[in-house]
């Protein structure tokens, strides 16, 4: 009964001013929140095994009487996955009938995820967006301009339901060229700018040089951002850039930045967290429960995100818990500056490119605020590389139309290095095809010299070094 009211008392408050929302919010014992989280979790697990094809066999198969489950651990080693949303198909897990849709390419596969929303859900998240944009200090005279992608995209959608509960001015420009939105967006003189990380960091670039405008704050998505771009966006504009951590899976904003910039401040009113094979310093991969989806909740859902979980208090005042900055991922796929890149995407680029031996490697690092995408590959003759490297291109523009606009856009540098055969490799070495050096220090590197002696990085991070 006190579960119910107080979700009642959370959706009150929340249909309220972002101001209110907070006082009212603020009010409510952290007791009481953990209550209704497992409130939620049991209707969300009775639901999907009520309805969800997918579930219901699943919990069958393994026996699982959600009746006597109060909590996402004592599902033992059952998890939710991004091969079962493709193999299976969205429609397999849907509980509810769907108004909305969206699909993300965060994957090793090049077969996309689609995902089902209702637009409650989406008012509910935009509530939720509006109250944290309000704690960073958006209000209704500001001015916001966005820079989001909106091609099947979840977070332009999410950003315009709370700016319009804000009832702040929004020019929604898309994802375009930074010298053309700087040129497009500058008469509008706008306080607030959002945009993915890398974007932002070349935006950045084109005020040093054309000249800037106040700005209250930056907000990004989509990816990490190294300590140096961080550094030069917030020196270009002399206001702070925060971050937005979330997945389209789990329908945007799983954790946000307050203004100290000490990690994402969780969701725990719509999601459950936790986290498997922790190791000793407390990392191991994020798994979700969505608390609040009628139309595709998703149970113990694995991110493939290496993090950990912070509970101890933030000095901002905000009591919800917080995830670390993102280590790296457990699979091969990485998110740069190119976009949501994986082992898929290179075999697409070098079809075609004569002279290329079987055994590639993409190592992915920082030079100073851009990121660079290095393609080691082994070549009988290295005079080839310039026909190799027209061919790459080629396929590039033809087979990935954004990767290549957002090289056309300078968001990142694609480079290409000729080794000789068998040097990458190494003797009973196992290759990681990619490798993401910007997320962990680097214990063992083994650079490629010109001539191709040494082997290329082996995945020597403390985080995949056991790949090696």
């Amino acid at each position: 009964m006190l579960s119910h009211l107080v979700e009642q008392a959370e959706r009150l408050a929340l249909r309220t001013s972002p101001q209110r929302a907070l006082e009212l919010l603020g009010h409510i014992p952290d007791s009481a929140f953990d209550a209704l989280r497992r409130m939620r979790f049991k209707r969300t697990l009775r639901l999907a095994a009520e309805r969800s094809p997918f579930y219901r066999e699943q919990f069958r198969r393994r026996g699982i009487d959600v009746r006597r489950i109060d909590h996402p651990s004592q599902l033992g080693d059952f998890y939710t996955t991004g091969e079962d949303l493709r193999t299976c198909g969205a429609e397999q897990f849907l509980v509810g009938r769907p108004d909305t849709a969206f699909e993300t390419t965060g994957t090793t596969s090049r077969v996309p995820k689609r995902v089902y929303f209702s637009r409650r859900e989406v008012a509910d998240m935009g509530r939720l967006t509006a109250l944290w944009l309000h704690l960073l200090g958006l209000r209704r005279e500001d001015r916001v301009v966005s820079a989001f992608d909106c091609s099947f995209w979840v977070s332009p959608h999410v950003l315009r339901s709370g700016v319009d509960l804000i009832e702040c001015f929004h020019v929604e420009a898309g994802k375009i060229d930074p010298l053309e939105f700087y040129e497009r967006a500058m008469p509008y003189r706008p306080t607030v700018i959002f945009g993915e990380p890398s974007w932002i960091v070349r935006l950045s670039e084109v005020a040093q040089n054309r000249g800037r405008w106040p700005l209250k704050f930056l907000f990004a998505g989509g990816e990490n951002i190294a300590d140096e771009g961080r550094a030069l966006v917030e020196r270009t504009w002399g206001a702070p850039l925060y971050l937005n951590y979330g997945q389209t899976d789990l329908f945007g904003a799983l954790g946000a930045e307050c203004r100290m910039q000490d990690g994402y401040h969780r969701n725990d009113l719509y999601f459950f967290f936790e986290l498997a094979g922790v190791d000793q310093e407390g990392y191991g991969e994020v798994i979700y429960t969505t608390l609040a989806r009628d139309v595709m909740p998703l149970i113990r859902y694995r991110s493939t995100d290496v993090t950990r979980l912070v509970d101890e208090p933030c000095g901002c005042g905000v009591s919800m818990g917080r995830l670390g900055k993102i280590r790296g991922r457990c699979d091969e796929m990485v998110v740069c500056g190119m976009g949501n890149i994986g082992p898929w995407v290179f075999e697409e680029i070098l079809r075609g490119a004569d002279g290329v031996g079987d055994d590639w490697q993409v190592v992915v690092r920082h030079e100073g605020s851009r990121d660079v995408v290095e393609l080691h590959l082994e070549m009988v003759d290295t005079a080839c590389r310039g026909p190799v490297e027209n061919r790459i291109h080629a396929n590039l523009r033809e087979r990935f139309a954004d990767f290549w606009k957002n090289r056309e856009m300078n968001l990142y540098d694609l480079r290409v290095e000729a080794h000789r055969p068998g040097s990458l490799r190494g003797i009973g070495r196992k290759l990681r095809r990619v490798v993401d050096e910007r997320q962990q220090p680097v214990v063992k590197v083994q650079r490629c010299t010109e001539n191709g002696e040494a082997p290329v990085w082996q995945g020597a991070t403390t985080e995949n070094i056991g790949n090696i």
